[in-house]
């Protein structure tokens, strides 16, 4: 399974980045396959999602996660489109975690491997700790390949954990998935303030010559220039979140725009 990829579109060709659909999941607020591809697909040639199209871990989402998957393939293929599928977190089996696009000069990945711990806020981490730290202590992660990898281990580590059912009071459900264990929230709000910057220094690391760096995963906008470099974060089509689409053509950042849901 390729772990980086390589794209040049044919000059001329607009290209979409979008992110985080969670097609399948509860949560998940993306119009159906051939809603989505009515509003995205017009006037482009290629459609990137940077991870996180669906959900394709064992869950109970599973089934649902890639039958979506499997229509947005159709449609694409429909309208003559080329979609690029990157994987995150919520679907390792997608091929590359990284694509260089215009012979490096823009990279997009989800942002899962900004950390090793590929999210320490949620609770696949924080019940699993030893597991997750074992992992890390025992896979090298020197190399930008190798981190990549890591990544899509870990993922595969631990079993999805859903919102907490025994719990009948719906607002005693909501106030604990949001704020238990009590280091969550501030691990989320923390990773949301520093998300931009520590792209940066990912990318300065392991792809110096990259312009433009297109991320996922945070389900929260970003649109900074740091260090000379352009960070974008296409947020998620999520509850209590806001996607957004990157419009490129030849390396050129043409649009970054709120998507309407």
């Amino acid at each position: 399974m390729p772990t980086v990829e390589t794209i040049n579109p044919p000059r001329g060709m607009v290209v979409r980045f979008v992110s985080d659909l969670h097609y399948g999941h509860e949560r998940c607020e993306a119009p159906a396959p051939a809603e989505l591809a009515a509003r995205l697909l017009n006037g482009i040639g290629m459609l990137v999602v940077v991870g996180d199209l669906a959900e394709t871990r064992d869950c109970p989402w599973q089934e649902s996660g890639m039958q979506l998957r499997a229509e947005l393939r159709q449609e694409c293929h429909r309208r003559g489109v080329q979609l690029v599928e990157i994987a995150g977190n919520h679907d390792p089996d997608a091929e590359p975690l990284l694509v260089r696009f215009w012979d490096g000069r823009v990279v997009a990945m989800h942002g899962h491997a900004l950390y090793k711990e590929v999210a320490p806020w949620s609770w696949e981490y924080l019940h699993n700790k030893g597991k997750c730290r074992e992992l890390i202590r025992n896979t090298p992660h020197t190399t930008l390949e190798e981190r990549l990898e890591l990544s899509r281990r870990m993922c595969r580590l631990t079993a999805p954990i859903l919102r907490r059912e025994g719990i009948r009071n719906k607002y005693l459900r909501g106030f604990m998935h949001c704020f238990w264990p009590p280091e969550r929230p501030w691990k989320i709000v923390w990773s949301w303030l520093t998300c931009a910057r520590r792209a940066a220094a990912f990318a300065r690391h392991f792809f110096p010559e990259a312009e433009v760096l297109i991320l996922g995963h945070f389900h929260r906008s970003v649109n900074r220039r740091i260090g000379g470099r352009h960070i974008l974060n296409c947020g998620a089509w999520f509850r209590h979140a806001t996607p957004y689409g990157v419009d490129m053509c030849d390396a050129r950042v043409l649009a970054y725009r709120r998507l309407t849901i």
